[in-house]
């Protein structure tokens, strides 16, 4: 796999053809996506329908498109086109953090083996995906409205005037209890984690590192009573302890890759801090591609 990828590199090979851009490579990739698909529709638990069923042609063209749209995105809106290397280091991330690999073997064979298909079908729409999800989400202009709300609410705090949409929550300052080896929930962790990618019906079960969003103040693992300030991702964390240190403390507006966060210190003790919490989602990823897909058409 690695030589072979070695030489596709090592020739030149252009990946916006791997991507497909004629009727007959969009064909190739319909199928060539039609066969991954087929191999996660053998291994979901509970499939009632038939393959067809679930994955019709026109779904499966749509889904191609999908990921054309988004590559076009990346380079119109961004100037970003995707290189060998970028899409090597993918290939090399999928080989290495991939949780089935009895699965990824079976898509490899559902591709006939084949080092450039596997390219063009897993690696390069992965690279895509996670190359334009990372510039949106830290596209300042894009997102000035919700930055701008959040800012207004943190205005008022400081000005005493109370803000409707934000939520308690209080979290116990002390480690967390040490969970019995039987409990079957383990306890939040924070690192960045490997997150299958998906777009509607597709799922990449190769697993991608991705960065992971803050968590918002309330999560906490199911059926937990309590929220530990401990569980919360080690940044927020920090900047917490220096901004919210007595009643009445206000935070910054904290950006995070899905949103903006704000809190309020209500009360503090040595055992617990509780405070008033506001989140504030930026645009729409979905949406915003689909806008850009309806402009793009006028």
């Amino acid at each position: 796999m690695r030589a072979s990828l070695t030489l596709l590199i090592a020739v030149g090979l252009p990946y916006s053809s791997l991507a497909g851009g004629s009727e007959g490579e969009f064909g190739r990739l319909c199928t060539d996506r039609a066969a991954v698909e087929r191999v996660y529709h053998a291994h979901r638990l509970g499939t009632k329908q038939t393959f067809e069923e679930a994955m019709p042609r026109a779904l499966l063209e749509q889904l191609v498109r999908q990921d054309q749209h988004k590559e076009a995105v990346l380079k119109k809106v961004y100037g970003v086109g995707i290189t060998p290397a970028m899409v090597a280091a993918e290939v090399q991330r999928i080989n290495s953090t991939t949780r089935a690999p009895e699965v990824l073997a079976e898509i490899r064979h559902a591709l006939g083996d084949d080092t450039a298909r596997f390219i063009a079908a897993m690696a390069h729409p992965l690279v895509v995906e996670r190359e334009l999800r990372r510039r949106f989400d830290n596209d300042d202009p894009l997102h000035a409205s919700q930055r701008s709300a959040a800012e207004r609410a943190r205005a008022s705090l400081l000005a005493k005037i109370s803000v409707n949409e934000m939520r308690e929550v209080t979290w116990q300052l002390a480690p967390r209890p040490v969970r019995d080896p039987s409990d079957s929930v383990p306890p939040p962790t924070h690192d960045a984690q490997p997150s299958t990618a998906s777009s509607n019906a597709y799922t990449n079960a190769a697993n991608v590192q991705i960065a992971q969003t803050l968590p918002s103040p309330e999560r906490t693992a199911p059926g937990e009573e309590r929220h530990y300030f401990a569980d919360l991702d080690p940044e927020l964390q920090t900047v917490l302890r220096a901004q919210l240190q007595k009643p009445g403390d206000v935070s910054a507006v904290i950006e995070t890759p899905g949103g903006f966060l704000l809190f309020q210190v209500k009360a503090k003790s040595a055992t617990a801090i509780t405070v008033s919490a506001l989140s504030t989602p930026k645009r729409s990823y979905e949406e915003w591609l689909a806008q850009s897909s309806t402009e793009s058409k006028q």
